[in-house]
């Protein structure tokens, strides 16, 4: 009988399976960054993480690190080499194979020539990677969601099928969702993963709302920026926008002015995770 209740709360926790699945973050690519330290809003560098340690607790949970403005990734790790302590966790994740959307806010391995428009690029461009020591670490968090025994394939078979007619758009759409919801289909059955989930996209939203409050600045920003510019030229744009016009487009992809903007986008973004629902039932359970 005890056994039977231990097996029943390993399966609950999501813990079955030979492969480890993680989520992991790191920091996003210079666009962003213009924009971040043009209003001062930049969240501060996370201290480099320990690679050489053998222990996996070197490794920055998601939370300790929490912030929006970061690139997410989906990370499988084979559960020998995760659960044993011979090797590095350097070691660990050079054997890793990691999925993730490879929008062009980011400067990962995953997205270093990529842009907004790539989902019109084949949808395996970025599943089932390895990535180099240079990518490895600059990982700044990461945490085990739970297991699985799918294969490469199987995963990259999901991952394509969520990229389809996937339009990557900053802040809204991007590779947040992405990697949570390709974690959440690839994992069993599990409330415990749900709750790991649930809980980290409510985070999220609290943190998108602290680093992202920038409707009126970044309005003015991004104006200001498109009139110098237009006027002017470029030169004339003063310090606080430095970032030019591009400031302005990417302001306004992401919906910085806020207002019918913002509501805009958040409705389309609703529409399509509705649509999603349609090809994956299971996200139901997600999205409530």
């Amino acid at each position: 009988m005890e056994s039977t209740q231990t097996n029943n709360e390993t399966k609950q926790l999501g813990d079955e399976g030979r492969r480890v699945v993680l989520l992991i973050t790191t920091p996003v690519g210079q666009s962003f960054q213009s924009i971040a330290r043009a209003i001062g809003r930049q969240p501060p560098p996370s201290p480099h993480v320990d690679w050489s340690s053998f222990e996996n607790s070197a490794l920055p949970d998601l939370k300790s690190r929490l912030k929006f403005t970061t690139h997410y990734a989906l990370c499988v790790i084979d559960c020998d080499l995760w659960d044993g302590n011979s090797l590095s966790l350097l070691d660990k994740f050079r054997s890793a194979r990691f999925w993730d959307h490879p929008g062009d806010k980011t400067m990962s391995a995953s997205s270093q020539s990529s842009r907004s428009n790539s989902s019109m690029k084949p949808a395996n461009l970025n599943a089932c990677v390895t990535w180099n020591d240079a990518h490895i670490i600059q990982t700044e968090s990461g945490e085990e969601i739970g297991r699985t025994d799918k294969s490469d394939d199987e995963i990259t078979q999901v991952y394509r099928e969520l990229r389809r007619d996937w339009t990557y758009m900053p802040v809204f759409w991007n590779c947040h969702d992405l990697a949570i919801r390709l974690a959440h289909i690839i994992l069993p059955p599990s409330m415990g993963v749900i709750r790991v989930l649930k809980s980290l996209m409510h985070s999220l939203r609290q943190a998108y709302h602290k680093e992202i409050d920038w409707s009126k600045t970044a309005g003015k920003t991004c104006m200001g920026g498109w009139g110098a510019a237009a006027v002017g030229g470029v030169t004339a744009v003063p310090p606080l926008l430095a970032a030019g016009v591009c400031v302005f487009v990417a302001g306004w992809s992401v919906g910085f002015f806020g207002g019918f903007v913002h509501n805009s986008k958040l409705r389309t973004r609703y529409a399509f995770m509705i649509k999603l629902e349609e090809r994956f039932p299971q996200l139901k359970s997600l999205h409530r």
